[in-house]
């Protein structure tokens, strides 16, 4: 039978482990509200400048067809973030996971999947590289691939540090790309969809070609899709509705996400509205011209490419912290769960303990009741 002191020293100690972990699970509650939020505040941003980007590249794709077809030499030339080399030999994989534990299976999952896919490069003959992101993913893989690792991040907590890291990363990704050392990146990250639903994905971003990374983030057009991202889809940028039956802004091209035949009434494409002056000059006809891509920007410097090559590090750094963003917030809300499963199952054992604790003290009472009153009848 159980010593009484032994059970009583059990329940303490998981009495304090139960205040550890509802208290982490309170701490994790508040971060995941925090991600929440950024994740809400960074969703449009990503989804304008993804537009922006997205129509640029079609005006300098444009305007180079133009040139080819009156026989000029194209002016301007697609950059290669966008293109790419033709090549996919080297990838880069950038591996989201966490810098801590007590986190369930988040590690785990991000880890096996990284390692499928790792595999499944090599296979098709290409060098793969990592960029590691957390402490966990760096030591789960440094067995097996530590030496195609190339860089670690610590995987901080704030916002502003994670933004801070994106843009490491997407610095460093551009060096690596520019010189050659890679072709292709792809970002494994797990996506958040509640406190207790995450999900493992796997998305390419370089090239930055918009129809292999349309939507990479569920409920959200982040390069300005509306449809499948086939060519010749509608153009258009849903905003947030901050009223019911209402939507922001009353920009072109902007509509509210309708269903049925009123959604195709509501779409509304570009207009060709500066058409004319960017296609000024040089011997191109000024005359609007039918079934083209509409070019809707008047921009300064005159030469888009210059714009495009601005603003594609801030693109490609946006994607990699709304991934990073997406990490955390499926990290805090796997731990948020984890510790309540934690909590709930000390308050079991807890029980269990003191029923068990109870039933050996009575024990105890019954056995020295029956040795007192049986010395009593012997005497």
């Amino acid at each position: 039978m159980a010593n009484l002191r032994e059970l009583r020293n059990r329940i303490a100690s998981i009495k304090s482990t139960r205040k550890i972990t509802s208290a982490m699970k309170m701490v994790a509650a508040s971060r995941l509200r925090q991600s929440q939020q950024a994740l809400e505040d960074s969703g449009y941003f990503t989804a304008s400048l993804g537009r922006i980007v997205l129509r640029l590249g079609k005006t300098v794709s444009y305007l180079r067809a133009q040139d080819i077809a009156h026989g000029l030499e194209p002016r301007y030339e697609i950059p290669r973030l966008i293109t790419g080399d033709g090549e996919d030999q080297r990838h880069l994989v950038i591996i989201f996971a966490s810098s801590r534990g007590l986190c369930s299976g988040f590690n785990m999952n991000i880890v096996k999947k990284a390692g499928q896919f790792i595999e499944h490069l090599q296979s098709q003959g290409r060098i793969v590289r990592l960029i590691c992101v957390g402490t966990k993913a760096t030591d789960l893989l440094k067995d097996q691939f530590g030496k195609q690792i190339v860089a670690t991040f610590s995987g901080r907590v704030s916002v502003a540090d994670q933004l801070a890291d994106a843009e490491n990363m997407a610095m460093h990704l551009i060096s690596m790309f520019e010189k050659g050392t890679i072709d292709a990146c792809s970002v494994v990250y797990n996506h958040f969809h509640s406190a207790i639903s995450q999900e493992v994905r796997i998305r390419p971003i370089v090239p930055m070609q918009a129809a292999r990374i349309l939507q990479p983030f569920t409920g959200e057009n982040p390069w300005g899709f509306l449809t499948d991202g086939s060519e010749g889809s509608t153009f258009q940028l849903q905003r947030p509705s901050r009223a019911k039956g209402g939507t922001l802004g009353k920009g072109k091209g902007i509509a509210r996400g309708i269903g049925g035949s009123a959604r195709t009434k509501a779409q509304t494409q570009y207009k060709t509205t500066q058409e004319r002056r960017i296609l000024g000059g040089d011997g191109i006809s000024e005359q609007p011209l039918l079934n083209i891509d509409p070019l809707e920007y008047d921009y300064e410097p005159a030469n888009p490419v210059e714009l495009l090559n601005t603003l594609l590090p801030e693109m490609l750094t946006t994607l990699i912290f709304r991934s990073s963003l997406e990490s955390a917030a499926s990290e805090n809300g796997a731990r948020m769960t984890a510790m309540d499963n934690a909590t709930n199952n000390a308050a079991d054992i807890i029980d269990d303990l003191t029923l068990l604790y109870n039933r050996t003290r009575q024990a105890m009472i019954t056995n020295e009741l029956t040795e007192i009153i049986s010395g009593a009848e012997a005497l």
